[in-house]
């Protein structure tokens, strides 16, 4: 199983950083966050499940421009597009930790194609957030 981010010893990024992706790649990231949230809500870290729900709301509100109590907000672009979704460093470190838990889960239970899609995406995220200096360590992968 795969070690998980100790959160309360997360530094603390308060602006955002953004990474583009193509939406269908954010999509696995909101589906790897339900997931987990899930998870953590029932038997596990509430901190964490609170994380990974703010990781989707944010997607809501960045890119399907959804508000809450307003019919018809929150339309996703088509899957091809690409997004540019602003998270803190906390929400990055939570996203490679979501993403790697979720893609060894799929290799267990032999979805190795949402596997493989989300170890690219791991990948670009990881590349993306040493670009711009943040070092996560390799065992962490």
């Amino acid at each position: 199983m795969t070690a998980y981010y100790d959160l309360d010893s997360m530094p603390v990024m308060s602006v955002g950083l953004i990474i583009a992706m193509p939406l269908r790649q954010w999509g696995l990231i909101d589906a790897c966050m339900d997931n987990d949230a899930s998870v953590e809500t029932v038997d596990g870290s509430l901190q964490r499940a609170d994380l990974a729900r703010s990781i989707r709301r944010t997607g809501w509100d960045q890119i399907a421009h959804w508000t809450p109590g307003v019919p018809a907000s929150g339309k996703w672009p088509p899957p091809d597009e690409i997004v540019k979704p602003k998270l803190t460093l906390a929400q990055w470190l939570l996203t490679v930790d979501v993403l790697e838990r979720w893609a060894a889960t799929g290799v267990r239970v032999g979805h190795h194609d949402t596997a493989a899609q989300e170890r690219e995406l791991l990948d670009l995220i990881m590349s993306r957030l040493q670009a711009h200096g943040i070092h996560v360590p390799p065992e962490r992968r």
